[in-house]
């Protein structure tokens, strides 16, 4: 009876152990992600960190480049679908990321966006980094634009 409290003693530390080993590794993978949020607004950017990790907030210009044109209709509704690459030259680097993104026309010259955002490479702060996230914008009549993009940055 003796040896069967040790034999279970020992594998229930072994299992605790174990939790705790893998609730740690956890615990450092998530923390190793920063949330991000980047306001665009005209050729200029905000990169504000939402919770804390290597990346500091940075302002800068912001240019896209390189976009595709293509049109469909979804559920009835026309989309123009483009990917262009966005570019953000901070103070602390430069981050270069693709975009797949939707355009609606509302109307009287109107237009929004909504899509996703993928990292492609960086320099400074933002070198070695990997993440995206997704965004959204609008388009005023005089062509003026104002986009929102939050997600994840993490270390490759």
């Amino acid at each position: 009876m003796n040896v069967h409290r040790v034999q279970m003693t020992t594998l229930i530390v072994v299992l605790v152990a174990g939790l705790v080993l893998s609730a740690a590794a956890s615990a450092s993978s998530a923390s190793s992600k920063q949330r991000v949020a980047i306001v665009h607004n005209g050729s200029s950017f905000v990169l504000t960190p939402l919770t804390s990790g290597a990346v500091k907030g940075d302002t800068g210009i912001a240019s896209f480049c390189c976009w595709s044109d293509r049109h469909t209709i979804r559920d009835g509704e026309a989309v123009e679908i483009n990917d262009p690459k966005m570019t953000l030259t901070g103070k602390f680097g430069t981050l270069v990321a693709r975009n797949q993104i939707g355009w609606v026309d509302i109307s009287d010259g109107w237009s929004l966006f909504t899509g996703t955002w993928t990292v492609i490479r960086g320099t400074g702060q933002y070198a070695g980094l990997a993440g995206g996230g997704r965004g959204a914008g609008i388009q005023w009549p005089n062509g003026k634009e104002r986009a929102h993009f939050e997600g994840f940055l993490v270390s490759k």
